[in-house]
Parts: C-alpha cells; structure tokens; sequence
C-alpha cells in the first residue's frame, strides 16, 4: 500500500511538472519567416530601390544615368540617403511578404481543387498530380499576389513618395499632409496598374520557382539548399520583373506624383498609349533586376 501511494505520489508530481515550450504551428512559421525575409530583404535591396524609383519618376525620355543619381543622391544625403524611406519600406514590406507566404499554401488548395489533375514528372506519389504542375502555382501566385496587394498598397504609396522626395518626411508627415489636403484618396493613386502587374509577377515568380524547386536539384547545389532557393529566386524574379516592367513605371509615377501627373486621370491600359509623353517609350529602358533579390530571401 505505501508502494502504490509513492507510485500516485510521483504520477502526480510528474503531471504537475511544468510542460516545455509549445512548439510553433505551420502557419506560426510561415508569417515569421515571411516577416523575417521580408525585413532582410527590403535593406538589402532599398538603394537600388531608391535610385530606381528617382529614375521612374523622372519626367521626360531623355535617360538619366544611375551614376548621375547615385552621385545627387550621395551628395544630398551622404551614403546613409541610399536607404532613405527604409522605415516606410519596412512597415510595408513585412506585413506584405508574411501575408503572401501565409496566403500561398491556401491558395495552392484552392488552385488543386479548381484545376484538373495533370501528369507531371517526378511529382510525389503521396500528392495529387497537379500539385507539381506550373499551371498550379501560377494560379495560386497570381492570387496570392493580388490578395495582398490589395491590402498593402497605401503603405507602398507611401514608401515610394518618401524614397522618390527630398527631405526628411516620416510616415506620419506624410498622413498628415494629405490628411490637411483632403488628398488621403492619393495613396490608392496606381491601384489599377498594382493589380494588373501584382497578379502576372505572382504567378509568373511562384510558377518558376516552385517548379525549378521541384526539378532535382543539381548536385553542386545539394549542400547548399539556401543557395539553391536564392538562385531559384533570382531566375524567377528577374522573369517576373521584366516581364511587367512597364506596368511598374506607369504604377510608380501615379503613386509619386499624385495628381500632378497626367497618369493619374487614366486607367492603366491608357497610361500606356504614346500620347502621354514617357509613359511607354520609357516605361522599360530604366528596367534593373532588384525584384529577384526580394524573391531570392
């Protein structure tokens, strides 16, 4: 009898112990690592950003080189006004890069279930055979890009007229100026050509790198698996990128510009006729491969 009262005693010790630390679900880890890579990549990737956008913005067709802007730009802010509007980006960028990697996996469920199943080689015998299509991904990436974009385009209005002024204007300054302006509806200025160009970089980024993941990876890379998704990344986002360039130009100038630009009375499709001056004829000469590196993290 003492026995089994010890034997209780310890049962009860032991369920009374404290448990160790809960394990994160799926989803947990998903948003954190797309806030994660989010964040890493928008300071790896904001002075090559910032003279893009300078470039965009510049009225006119004659190009203006990037040593020129990286030259004003170094001698207006020193090295530090490269990264001008990092604060803007990063309050963009991290909710936006966690709510695409958390929408993905979902709208890769609603792309299998919408699509036919397709045979594909080397696909997993454990899942559906349209899972490793490209049709499947680019689907799901061109809902995972346009849902998002849907929710964080102020916030990039807002990254690029503090990256594309001079000055030291903060998030707030600008909310309060185009609050005191009645202008706050300025921030969804370029929402059309957002949407148009979010979709095709999605699926067209999504569609390449998750089928290039799904090819067997050469034996160089193996060792190195975050290697591979970064060159994975590249190709795909260089693919993306130029590929929707245009839009980008006519979206950029809407959102820094504001109704100082003709662009912002016209839908996207008529922003790029060539009676606007510079809407198409420069609208891909000032193409730079940035996006890949976002892509890449």
């Amino acid at each position: 009898a003492a026995a089994g009262g010890e034997a209780r005693d310890d049962v009860s010790a032991g369920s009374s112990s404290p448990r160790g630390p809960r394990a994160l679900t799926a989803g947990e880890i998903t948003t954190i690592s797309g806030s994660v890579s989010g964040l890493a990549a928008t300071m790896a990737k904001q002075p090559i950003q910032r003279l893009k956008w300078i470039r965009q913005v510049t009225p006119g067709t004659t190009t203006v080189p990037y040593v020129h802007v990286l030259r004003e730009t170094i001698k207006e802010g020193g090295a530090l006004g490269l990264f001008r509007g990092s604060f803007a980006a990063v309050c963009r960028n991290v909710p936006h890069s966690a709510l695409v990697y958390s929408i993905y996996p979902s709208a890769e469920r609603l792309a299998l279930a919408a699509l036919p199943a397709s045979s594909s080689s080397g696909s997993s015998p454990s899942l559906p055979a349209s899972k490793q299509s490209f049709s499947t991904r680019f689907v799901a990436g061109y809902m995972t890009l346009f849902s998002a974009t849907l929710v964080t385009h102020p916030l990039d209005t807002m990254r690029v007229r503090i990256s594309v002024t001079h000055g030291h204007l903060s998030v707030p300054q600008v909310l309060m100026n185009l609050q005191r302006t009645g202008q706050l509806g300025s921030l969804y200025h370029g929402f059309g050509a957002t949407l148009v160009g979010a979709g095709p970089r999605g699926a067209i980024g999504f569609g390449i790198f998750e089928t290039l993941k799904a090819i067997e990876t050469p034996e160089p890379l193996r060792a190195r698996p975050a290697l591979a998704k970064f060159l994975y990344g590249y190709v795909a986002g260089f693919c993306a990128e130029t590929m929707i360039y245009p839009l980008d130009t006519v979206r950029r100038r809407q959102q820094a510009l504001g109704d100082a630009t003709p662009l912002s009375k016209r839908n996207v499709f008529q922003a790029r006729t060539p009676s606007l001056p510079g809407a198409t004829s420069s609208s891909r000469r000032r193409c730079t491969p940035q996006r890949p590196l976002c892509v890449g993290v």
